[in-house]
């Protein structure tokens, strides 16, 4: 069992906790109104997508852990070259090396029908590495999953409509920013 004790993170359903014995890692715990299966369907996301967005996801471990929070998922922790853990995106406002991998990400959704719909702008981190700036994207629940009201989810079923959905929550993030969603990937 891992002891966490130093929490890095916070998100909406979950934390983000330092590894106890390997510093290049972090273990995300559920918050307790969470259920398991935000962490099964993270984990079957992150296979079905890694390939394809491999500079752009953060490698994790397939199998859950125990930990005194509970169960929990051991990903890279994403660093600086300083050693510091890397920003959020809203840090980099405006920044032209970060817009162009936002839109080297967003194109490579579009072209790949890789439908996600969570784009907050805590769900992004610029990472220095060597001198250059790498986005990374830290939450793959909404591959896929739309939150919607509606009872019939069409989107799953007609890739327009997921596409159409997408790119409205891109613009919402690229207004947010401060920056000009490309033509390309309206």
């Amino acid at each position: 069992m891992l002891i966490l004790e130093k929490r890095i993170g916070l998100g909406a359903v979950r934390e983000c906790y330092e590894h106890p014995t390997d510093k290049a890692k972090c273990v995300k715990v559920l918050l307790p109104h969470a259920g398991l299966s935000v962490f099964e369907r993270e984990l079957k996301n992150y296979t079905a997508v890694k390939d394809v967005l491999k500079d752009f996801v953060i490698p994790c471990e397939k199998e859950l852990v125990e930990t005194n929070k509970g169960p929990g998922m051991i990903c890279d922790l994403i660093t600086d070259d300083n050693g510091e853990i890397s920003q959020m995106i809203f840090n980099y406002k405006k920044d032209a090396e970060v817009k162009e991998k936002l839109d080297a990400f967003a194109a490579l959704l579009l072209t790949h029908k890789l439908f996600f719909y969570d784009f907050n702008m805590y769900n992004f981190v610029v990472q220095i590495k060597n001198g250059k700036k790498n986005l990374k994207y830290i939450d793959l629940k909404s591959f896929r999953r739309n939150k919607s009201w509606c009872f019939l989810k069409l989107e799953n079923v007609f890739d327009f409509l997921a596409r159409t959905i997408m790119t409205r929550r891109l613009k919402r993030l690229y207004r947010d920013l401060g920056i000009e969603m490309p033509e390309t990937i309206k």
